[in-house]
């Protein structure tokens, strides 16, 4: 147990094995640099998406469809793969890769970084370090809604510029008629993290011109991240409007034979937002 604790603090960026107060502290001194941070002029063909892929395939060809509707590249859309196996996973990769995306394969070694090997990885790390430019980083488990305006990723973008306490912007996820077990208490967890006192703060003071969106705590969810190699879950969520589906709080995605395999191949330290797995801080 304590080797696996160890194993999992270690495979999870410095923001999450910093003491509280470091926090606090790291949050004020984002506030502080805020006026200093660069502005760009939004040109989607710029942007880089990473999506982090193992063994979960079946939401893929919509997520890089939205995106290629937005004007990304399909080169600049990379799937990051942590060691997927499942057959089918690895068809829908190479087709993708057909289609001009590129597929980067993680080392064994740097699999076990999980969702988090865009900040931990040396191989990503090194494309990273040479980006000028806003990314993308996503879990390949989501789905956009019907009613999504056309505009999310510009008002990402957007955000992000106008915004620049904050290393990133996130999409918020859907949390009405989840269909799995003890849905109730991912809800309750969603709703939490938005009344935290030092997020409602920030938001009241920076957020006015901005109605419905917050200050709030974000993972990996759908997020444009400023040039950086240093992650943090501190964020802006956007309006309603903008929400995700979050496909394992569903039933049809939860009880599928390709969720199934990735609960049976998943590496075992990293937790994950189903309503029945343990949610790690």
């Amino acid at each position: 147990m304590a080797k696996a604790s160890y194993t999992w603090k270690n495979c999870r960026p410095l923001w999450f094995r910093l003491p509280q107060l470091c926090r606090v502290f790291t949050v004020f001194t984002y506030v502080m640099l805020a006026p200093l941070r660069e502005r760009w002029v939004f040109d989607p063909q710029r942007i880089r998406a990473l999506i982090l892929v193992r063994d979960l395939y079946s939401a893929l060809p919509d997520l890089v469809n939205a995106l290629l509707a937005q004007g990304l590249q399909p080169n600049n859309i990379i799937m990051l793969d942590s060691g997927s196996s499942a057959p089918a996973c690895l068809a829908s990769l190479a087709a993708l890769e057909q289609r001009g995306c590129r597929w980067i394969r993680l080392s064994p070694e740097e699999e076990a970084f999980g969702p988090y090997a865009p900040w931990l990885s040396h191989t990503v790390q090194g494309l990273i370090r040479s980006w000028r430019y806003p990314y993308l980083v996503t879990d390949p488990d989501l789905a956009l809604s019907a009613k999504m305006p056309n505009d999310w990723l510009s008002q990402l973008f957007k955000t992000l510029c106008s915004h620049r306490f904050v290393l990133k912007v996130s999409l918020p996820l859907s949390i009405d008629n989840l269909s799995v077990p003890n849905s109730s208490a991912v809800v309750t967890h969603e709703q939490k993290l938005l009344k935290q006192p030092a997020y409602k703060i920030l938001t009241r003071i920076f957020l006015r011109n901005l109605p419905g969106a917050s200050v709030c705590t974000t993972d990996t969810t759908l997020s444009i991240y400023r040039p950086s190699q240093f992650f943090s879950t501190l964020s802006i969520r956007l309006p309603s409007i903008y929400e995700l589906y979050h496909l394992p709080w569903y039933d049809d995605y939860f009880s599928s034979s390709e969720y199934k395999y990735y609960q049976v191949h998943k590496l075992s330290f990293f937790g994950e937002w189903s309503s029945i797995a343990e949610i790690r801080k």
